[in-house]
């Protein structure tokens, strides 16, 4: 049966926020979902440990790009600590869509990424 997505993560998948390579980033994070082949580039600026600028290089499902994207609006100008606490729940929210256990990797690929740090 084919996944029912909110018209938030199409949006956010079709124009994913903040893509891009972020030049002189402090931060760079990686990660690959080795189940589907999702990956991801996270670069941040940080001051004091808050995120003053944010991009990222995602390819992958729908899921995988929306919530890369969706997380990126959320933590510009938060403490990294606080980003790297959030859940799939959460992610879950912001997109306004249910993600199954089977999807979860996919929804938490940028967290992943920022918390191989």
């Amino acid at each position: 049966m084919p996944q029912n997505y909110s018209d938030k993560i199409k949006d956010h998948y079709h124009n994913p926020r903040n893509a891009g390579k972020l030049d002189g980033a402090d931060l760079v994070f990686e990660q690959i979902n080795p189940l589907c082949g999702d990956e991801t580039r996270v670069y941040l600026k940080v001051d004091n440990g808050v995120i003053k600028n944010i991009s990222h290089e995602t390819r992958g499902c729908m899921i995988a790009v929306a919530a890369t994207s969706v997380v990126s609006e959320y933590a510009h100008g938060k403490k990294l600590e606080e980003i790297k606490e959030l859940s799939v729940q959460q992610i879950a929210e912001f997109l306004d869509v249910s993600i199954s256990p089977a999807r979860a990797q996919c929804a938490e690929l940028f967290l992943r990424a920022i918390n191989s740090f």
